[in-house]
């Protein structure tokens, strides 16, 4: 059991070190997504884009310090990650900052003519699950049981809405867990494990809250559906296991390879609710590669 925990001690901290070069990256990459004003002459201002995606058309939004609206702009030219916009409204000055305020409508209906293959992708993950279960056999006192595993899962991913998104993945899970019983509770011995391996279904919804030219973060929830296609415990009644379903948080990062190709990385912490005989939980790392259709 030492060995366990050391083991266990190791993966928390390396589970940890993952979620802050999460928000490291996530801070990093902030400058990069600020649109520059770079040189007025009368009503035109050049604009370094900084990554961000502008088209002909898009209308930006000069304000001060205060968040206070000062002028309105109209993307005329774009190229090489430069831009130049006409001043249409107010009176522009290079200490304002931009960002997008809305598009042309040329360029909105351009967008809504995508087709919906421009708007999906799909692609494949492997990922490592670290598992916590607490079990409670009839007549004895609760088991504590703790794990890893790995799991194989495609998924496809639809755009719903702006920076809103829809990832649905297919997946082979395992959970595997073992623990030990002060009062020899399982099946008559004090080593007690839980092996079960599932087909599995995932819905996120997802919000994409920071987007540059090669990283996108976001943040997600969802449920899981679990069925059992194998199952060995010693402190559980493998009789009665069947489905389980799972509520599921989620961070990622996708890092574009290409404009057709991503390296999608997520984290999950996925719930099986409480019921009279166990509950569980996993921390799940998966890494993949991803593909636009």
């Amino acid at each position: 059991m030492g060995h366990l925990q050391f083991h266990f001690e190791y993966v928390d901290n390396v589970l940890m070190k993952f979620l802050v070069g999460i928000l490291l990256l996530t801070a990093l990459s902030f400058p990069a997504y600020a649109i520059k004003p770079l040189a007025i002459k009368k009503d035109r201002v050049l604009i370094d884009t900084e990554g961000e995606e502008i088209q002909v058309g898009d209308q930006l939004a000069a304000r001060n310090l205060d968040g206070k609206g000062k002028a309105l702009l109209e993307v005329k030219q774009v190229k090489n990650g430069k831009a130049v916009a006409s001043v249409i409204k107010g009176r522009m000055q290079l200490d304002l900052s931009l960002s997008k305020y809305a598009a042309h409508s040329k360029s909105t209906a351009k967008a809504s003519k995508r087709s919906p293959k421009e708007k999906t992708s799909g692609g494949f993950t492997a990922g490592y699950a670290m598992n916590t279960m607490t079990v409670k056999p009839s007549g004895a006192p609760s088991v504590s049981l703790s794990g890893s595993s790995f799991n194989l899962s495609g998924f496809y991913q639809l755009e719903v809405d702006g920076n809103v998104s829809a990832r649905v993945f297919a997946s082979y899970e395992t959970l595997q867990a073992t623990g030990t019983s002060a009062t020899n509770a399982c099946t008559g011995s004090s080593d007690c494990k839980v092996d079960i391996s599932y087909l599995g279904l995932e819905a996120l919804v997802r919000y994409r809250y920071l987007h540059t030219k090669k990283l996108e973060a976001w943040a997600g929830a969802g449920l899981g559906f679990l069925f059992a296609i194998g199952k060995s415990s010693n402190v559980l009644d493998s009789s009665k296991i069947s489905t389980n379903q799972t509520v599921v948080g989620s961070l990622g990062l996708d890092y574009q390879l290409d404009r057709n190709s991503f390296i999608p990385i997520q984290l999950d912490y996925a719930l099986f609710p409480d019921n009279s005989t166990s509950s569980a939980n996993q921390i799940i790392l998966r890494a993949g590669y991803g593909f636009n259709f």
